[in-house]
Formats: C-alpha cells, structure tokens, sequence
C-alpha cells in the first residue's frame, strides 16, 4: 500500500472526485480527515471506507470560512496525532455571459476555488516546516487551467488557472522543506452533478466523448489514481506540475 500510515486531508469529499480520492487512499493504507459543506454526504462517504476496513473521520465546513481553515488542521493534528498530505479538491463553479458576471460571483469562486486552497496549503505547510516533515500537496484544477473549453466560464477559468501558477510557485518555496505542490487537471469526469446533465440531454456525453482521443469520459476513479501517486513516495521527486487527466482533451486545437 503505498500511503500507509500516512494522514490526509482531503476537501470537497462528500461526492464525485473527492469521494474518488477519499475511497482510492482508504485503499492505499491512509487515514484521512473528509471535509465538504454536505455533512450527509461526507458521513456517507466515511461510512463507505469504514465498511472496507478503512480510517476516516469527517469535518463538515465550508472552506471559503477562513477561520475554519485553522480549525481543520487542528481536527486533523487531533483525530491523528499527525499530517502528511494535503488535497485540496473543493471547488464551486457559476455559469454566464462573462459581461453579465457579478462581484459575487466572482468573489465566491476566488474564496472557494484560489483563495481557500492558498490559505490551507499555508496551514499545512507551517506544520509540516515546523516539525521537520516531507509532505505532499495535491490541487485539483481543470482542464480550463490549460484551454477555455466552453463559453459562459471566464472566472472558473481564470480561478483554476491561477491555482495552477499557484501550485508551480509553491513548490518552488517549500521544495528545499522536502514538500511538493503538485497538481491535478481533470476533463470532463462522470460526477453527480455532470450524470445530472447526462440525464437531462443525453447527447451531451457522446458530444463530450466526440472530443476526447481515448473516447470517454473520465471516472473519479481516474482522477483518483493520479491523485494517490502524487501522494506517494514514487512521485517524491515530482513537484510544481500539473498532469491532465482528461483522455487526451486538452490535445484538441
């Protein structure tokens, strides 16, 4: 197992790539602290690695709360006594017309999609310097870090893009403390929210499909795998890239 005995935290685990991650560490030996604003479905999702003879124990906050970023590393330093990597998976998206986007708009993807994940990663990156410890960051952007894939999401776009420039910078700071920033670029994944769009218009998947040279969707299972090996000591001497996810999509003009 290649996390054994390792502690996480993991955001944005009640549901989809969260919950892909969270199920995909369980099985690689950590013990995980979930974090989402859905308190059943980050219940449901602990139940679910308790019932595989995994270690989770959940935290419902919302991460745009900035004094609930200290408090969930707090959590974590006492359900495990420890704390060696990071995900910072949540995120919020809104669609529109770029010209008609609101301040509040705007201001809910910087907190949820830059600002949180900037602000954790320094939580845990202080106690990781502070007691002499490796550890690993992984952040989940998009392919719309690389491209605009699609009209109506210039601040989710532009949100993840600077997650990106966020992640090359911080691993460049906390390399010599043998911690690396790395993150994960996911394509259109089959998550609740995108089976939902499925459901309503079925052609939009095979639409989607059309686009990607393996012919697919993803799975959170394939973000998951990714996540798990920037986790590991296999990737120790990786850091401040972002590696797509995504079925070859972001290979399309």
């Amino acid at each position: 197992m290649r996390l054994k005995d390792k502690v996480a935290i993991i955001t944005g685990a009640a549901s989809g790539i969260g919950r892909g991650v969270a199920l995909k560490f369980a099985q690689e030996g950590a013990s995980s602290l979930l974090v989402d604003i859905n308190g059943a479905g980050v219940r449901e999702t602990a139940s679910m690695i308790e019932q595989a003879g995994g270690r989770a124990t959940i935290m419902q906050a919302d991460i745009r709360d900035r004094a609930m970023l200290t408090a969930i590393v707090a959590q974590a330093l006492k359900d495990f006594d420890t704390l060696d990597i990071l995900v910072n998976n949540a995120g919020m998206a809104t669609a529109g017309f770029y010209a008609d986007y609101t301040i509040a708009d705007l201001d809910m993807m910087l907190e949820a999609n830059l600002k949180a994940p900037f602000l954790l990663s320094q939580q845990v990156a202080r106690y990781l310097v502070e007691h002499h410890k490796p550890g690993r960051i992984v952040n989940i952007t998009s392919i719309t870090a690389e491209k605009a894939s699609a009209s109506g999401t210039t601040a989710y776009c532009a949100t993840k893009g600077a997650l990106r420039a966020f992640t090359r910078a911080a691993a460049y700071d906390l390399g010599p403390h043998n911690i690396t920033v790395n993150a994960v670029g996911p394509g259109p994944t089959r998550t609740g929210m995108t089976s939902q769009v499925f459901q309503q218009d079925p052609t939009r998947e095979k639409a989607w499909a059309s686009k990607t040279p393996l012919g697919r969707v993803g799975e959170p299972s394939d973000v998951a795998n990714t996540v798990a090996f920037l986790a590991s000591d296999e990737a120790s001497y990786i850091t401040g890239q972002l590696i797509f996810v995504d079925g070859g999509r972001t290979l399309w003009a």
